[in-house]
């Protein structure tokens, strides 16, 4: 397969990516091709693959493309059914996770484990909150809580973002979400930036940078407490970072007091990377949990 793209400037963002890397990406999207289905007049774009009959929901960050997790669907879909949305652009948690139902109804799967990673962490803690009944395990990944301060914060900002032009916002995205989460200097991150780089110049419109803003102050304003699961019988896992930018101590302490009862797994020195950094680590983690939860469901 040759290891080329199209349009020259996608090309150029990838010029440091060694040849072997960047061929493991177009394989993938060779082998995991997204499908679509219109669920209430909204078009959604999902990957559903994978080797065994378990079915996982992965939730993937901020930049609403499931592709952005390639190497973790790629692994996980080695063991598990793999369910993988993109979002498309509504505006509400609540419209987001409706949304993921729809598909799972679309492609026949009544409940599912449910997986999310940063963003996607914040959408899957939704996800199991409004389908309980469908959601058989929780895996939220170096995510947040709802905190009605940080929404006041996006409330503020999003008065004039949305006068911004398109490029604009994607030259914000650049700097904040991809430059502040993406440690530079570190070779084993080269692909994961100029991938994320090109889903952000090249594969979202303003109507989808507008959609995470209006999604994220929804959800930071929500009331969740510890009581909100205590009669639903999933397992949680929380998978966290000592050295995360996105979530210090503090987060980390009262995203665990959300869930008291919950599986903890802490990296060091991976900041919000773990995923790449240490790949065989972060899912077999994932694999050891979702199995437990799997054999402790069928013996109920």
């Amino acid at each position: 397969m040759t290891s080329t793209f199209l349009d020259p400037k996608i090309a150029k963002l990838y010029e440091s990516v060694p040849a072997a890397e960047l061929e493991k990406l177009h394989r993938f999207r060779a082998q995991y091709p997204c499908q679509s289905v219109m669920i209430d007049g909204v078009t959604w774009r999902y990957i559903d693959n994978g080797e065994g009959d378990i079915p996982l929901l992965v939730l993937s960050g901020a930049l609403a493309i499931a592709e952005i997790s390639w190497p973790t669907i790629t692994r996980l879909a080695q063991h598990y059914r793999v369910i993988a949305p993109d979002y498309s652009p509504v505006p509400t948690m609540d419209g987001l996770v409706d949304g993921l139902a729809g598909i799972l109804d679309h492609v026949g799967v009544e409940r599912a484990h449910v997986m999310g990673g940063s963003y996607g962490g914040m959408v899957a803690q939704a996800f199991v909150r409004r389908y309980p009944e469908r959601s058989i395990s929780l895996v939220a990944s170096h995510t947040l809580y709802p905190d009605p301060a940080l929404g006041q914060t996006l409330r503020k900002t999003l008065r004039f973002l949305r006068f911004l032009p398109a490029f604009a916002l994607r030259s914000l995205l650049s700097r904040r979400l991809i430059g502040g989460l993406i440690e530079e200097g570190r070779p084993e991150l080269v692909l994961l930036k100029a991938h994320s780089l090109e889903i952000v110049k090249y594969r979202l419109a303003k109507k989808d940078f507008m959609a995470i803003f209006r999604r994220t102050i929804d959800w930071s304003e929500k009331p969740y407490t510890p009581d909100d699961l205590k009669d639903w019988p999933g397992r949680v896992l929380l998978v966290l970072s000592a050295d995360d930018p996105a979530t210090p101590e503090p987060t980390r302490e009262r995203l665990k007091s959300l869930y008291p009862g919950a599986q903890v797994h802490l990296f060091e020195g991976t900041g919000h990377a773990s995923a790449v950094l240490r790949q065989d680590e972060y899912i077999g983690v994932m694999r050891e949990f979702i199995d437990a939860s799997d054999a402790a469901l069928r013996e109920a």
